[in-house]
């Protein structure tokens, strides 16, 4: 999980938050409250989930108790890639 983790925050800093610095989010930060995306930079991290993990993300399960951490976000992939296997 802290693969899937790293490539998180990795994705947000370089295509969200345009950071050279690095990403600097905690685990249970909330992408929301804190500014980091707003509801485009949702649908792009349900895209880039889609194409990194390799899994349809249904637009259903396109909510904040799957896409508003790097927890929740990373425990949401790791279920779905599980539920493949």
């Amino acid at each position: 999980m802290e693969s899937i983790k790293k490539q998180l925050r990795q994705y947000i800093a370089d295509n969200l938050l345009f950071s050279d610095n690095g990403p600097g989010i905690g685990d249970e930060e909330s992408f929301l409250d804190s500014g980091i995306v707003d509801s485009l930079g949702v649908l792009e991290l349900a895209t880039f989930v889609e194409d990194t993990f390799g899994f349809e993300v249904p637009d259903e399960e396109v909510i904040p108790d799957n896409f508003d951490s790097i927890s929740k976000l990373t425990a949401y992939i790791d279920r779905k890639t599980l539920a493949r296997a």
